[in-house]
């Protein structure tokens, strides 16, 4: 397998932070950047995007038809995304952000409306509107940059989590959810990262590598150390972490 040059000369340590570092932002991303190509002006159009994450992190959209980004990307399915970290103090742009590109095309996966939704809670307004429908983007390009210094280059296998022996996780996602918001907020505070549980947090979404929570319009993840495939497994590791 040839390697590529900038990957090269990563150390193993700073590839693990690397990729650690570009699924949390993905798994975060709330809105981004979708370029899709305007056959009309021939040049690339940017628009900004919900954004959600499926099982394996792929990102999703809640699309109208009759969106100009939409109506683009059925004479050209492929598209690229830059999601960004949460805003902050300092150089924006020495704050990380990821680009994605790959096609995007219609999923009409029955869980991936409420997962999108339950991430953005304001789509409920218009999410059962005849002309909307989620896609989802099929990673194939990735750059990621960790701010001054950090342009690293990762392949999709570096962001997208496996889905070999998770159907019980789908199918329990709704009895896990509920558990994990039994567990009451200021452990949900913990988990957020927040010790003074200043807001309240809401359990949204499940996966194999963590659990997604949300506060309003403030999003949050629980990382687990290692992969948890199965309920039992998912709840053990959430508990680690609660440790």
């Amino acid at each position: 397998m040839n390697v590529k040059p900038e990957q090269q000369s990563l150390s193993p340590e700073s590839l693990a932070a690397a990729k650690a570092d570009a699924r949390r932002l993905l798994r975060l991303a709330r809105t981004g950047a979708l370029a899709t190509f305007d056959a009309a002006s021939r040049l690339p159009l940017a628009t900004l995007v919900g954004v959600a994450s499926d099982w394996d992190g792929a990102p999703l959209f809640l699309m109208s038809e009759l969106a100009r980004h939409t109506r683009n990307l059925a004479d050209d399915a492929r598209a690229s995304l830059l999601v960004t970290s949460v805003g902050g103090r300092g150089d924006p742009l020495n704050q990380p952000r990821l680009t994605i590109g790959g096609p995007v095309v219609r999923h009409d996966d029955p869980s991936s409306r409420e997962r999108y939704v339950r991430r953005n809670p304001k789509a409920k307004l218009y999410v059962g509107f005849g002309d909307f429908a989620v896609r989802r983007m099929r990673i194939e390009s990735v750059h990621f940059n960790g701010g001054f210094g950090r342009a690293d280059v990762l392949t999709p296998q570096d962001l997208l989590t496996p889905l070999e022996g998770v159907q019980a996780l789908i199918e329990a996602e709704p009895k896990l959810l509920a558990w994990a918001e039994s567990l009451g907020d200021e452990a949900l505070a913990r988990l957020a990262g927040e010790l003074d549980a200043r807001r309240v947090w809401k359990p949204v979404g499940v996966d194999a590598d963590g659990l997604d929570l949300s506060s309003g319009g403030h999003p949050a993840r629980a990382t687990f150390a290692a992969a948890a495939n199965g309920p039992d497994a998912w709840r053990g590791q959430l508990e680690n972490l609660l440790r």
